[in-house]
C-alpha cells in the first residue's frame, strides 16, 4: 500500500507542477475565463486547487463547523478567501512550492486519491475552455478512475469511447492525448 501511496502522490506533484506551468502561460483574459465548474473562472477554479494547503485539522474542522458541516460549502468559501488574497502569480507560486504537499481531508480511509481526483478534474475543468490539451498521461486517468468507488460519483467523468469503455461517464472529459 505504501508504494501505491508514494507513487500516487509523484502523481499529483507532477499534475500541480504541470499545471502550475500552464498557468503561468495565461493572460488577463484567460484567467477570466469560465471553466466548467459553473461558479468559477479559471482564477477561482486553481484557487480552489491550492485552498487546502495549509489547512490542519483545527482549520479544516472550523471551516466545517462554520459551514454547517456542508463540505462543498466550506470548500466555496475557502476558495473565494484564497482567490481574494492573491494574485494570479501568487496561485501559480503556491501550487508549484506546494507540489509536494501531502494535504488529504482528515477523514478516516480517505488518502490520496482525492487531491489526485483533484487535480486531475479541476485541470480539465479550466484546461477545456481555453482549448488547452490534456497533457495528462492515461496511466494517471485510468488510476484516478480505478481509485473512484461510487458509481454516482464515477458519472462526473468520460474516458474514452461509449463504445470501447464501460467506465465512461457524462460529465467532465479527461481523456489524455
Amino acid at each position: 500500500m505504501a508504494d501505491t501511496q508514494t507513487n500516487t502522490w509523484e502523481m499529483i506533484a507532477t499534475e500541480r507542477r504541470r499545471l502550475a506551468d500552464e498557468l503561468d502561460q495565461l493572460t488577463p483574459e484567460q484567467w477570466a475565463t469560465q471553466t466548467q465548474c459553473e461558479a468559477w473562472d479559471v482564477r477561482d477554479a486553481a484557487a480552489h486547487i491550492i485552498s487546502p494547503f495549509g489547512m490542519g485539522f483545527t482549520t479544516f474542522l472550523g471551516a466545517m463547523i462554520g459551514s454547517g458541516f456542508n463540505l462543498n460549502k466550506m470548500s466555496i468559501k475557502r476558495t473565494a478567501e484564497v482567490a481574494e488574497g492573491m494574485t494570479n502569480e501568487q496561485i501559480v507560486q503556491t501550487l508549484r512550492a506546494e507540489a509536494e504537499n501531502q494535504w488529504s481531508p482528515p477523514v478516516p480511509g480517505i488518502g490520496a486519491e482525492i487531491p489526485l481526483s483533484e487535480i486531475v478534474v479541476h485541470g480539465q475543468d479550466i484546461r477545456r475552455p481555453l482549448g488547452l490539451e490534456c497533457t495528462v498521461p492515461q496511466e494517471t486517468i485510468d488510476f484516478c478512475l480505478s481509485s473512484i468507488k461510487n458509481d454516482k460519483a464515477r458519472e462526473d467523468f468520460r474516458t474514452g469511447s461509449a463504445e470501447t469503455d464501460p467506465k465512461r461517464g457524462a460529465g467532465v472529459d479527461i481523456k489524455s492525448t
